[in-house]
């Protein structure tokens, strides 16, 4: 498959760059995610995460949300 994008003209370095670009944007989606799964006690069968584990995630979510728009407007 390298070799393919090779002979496409696709610059390895620009795809891995925009490949990150694309996974910090989805990220905080998933991290949403992980939110509302690990706090459901049915789910995660009577063990939900802790408050200080879902704070961390949430804090982090938010953190990730702001530079994701950051990376826009600045």
């Amino acid at each position: 498959m390298g070799v393919g994008l090779d002979f496409i003209g696709i610059n390895p370095v620009k795809a891995l760059y925009w490949t990150a670009v694309i996974n910090g944007l989805l990220a905080p989606f998933l991290l949403v995610a992980i939110l509302v799964i690990a706090s459901d006690k049915k789910l995660m069968q009577g063990q939900p995460s802790s408050r200080l584990g879902w704070i961390v995630v949430a804090l982090t979510t938010v953190a990730m949300f702001a530079a994701g728009v950051a990376m826009f407007v600045v």
